[in-house]
């Protein structure tokens, strides 16, 4: 299927991986909002962006102000979900393993 020509082409099968700073997380916690920066596999730049959160990911062991790492891959309806996050504990640690 092709896609649509007004749509940005997607990258690396839609999946990036970032680090940010947990802004805040929704009451359900199933939204969280981070201040993060460039993607490493998408085309998007440094932002603070709310994300839903896909599947049996589980936000109850964060909390505003933690630093994590996380992986967001994009739906077809063209927005990004996390699909996975951990907790950073050192600024060189890639909680995630390889990308």
């Amino acid at each position: 299927m092709a896609e649509d020509a007004t749509q940005e082409p997607v990258l690396n099968g839609g999946v990036g991986q970032a680090t940010g700073t947990i802004e805040s997380i929704g009451a359900d916690r199933n939204f969280v909002t981070i201040d993060h920066g460039p993607f490493d596999g998408i085309d998007m730049g440094a932002m603070t962006m709310g994300f839903e959160v896909m599947g049996d990911t589980d936000l109850s062991g964060f909390t505003e102000g933690d630093v994590v790492m996380f992986e967001v891959k994009r739906g077809r309806d063209g927005s990004y979900r996390i699909q996975e996050i951990c907790r950073k504990s050192s600024e060189e640690e890639n909680c995630l393993g390889a990308f």
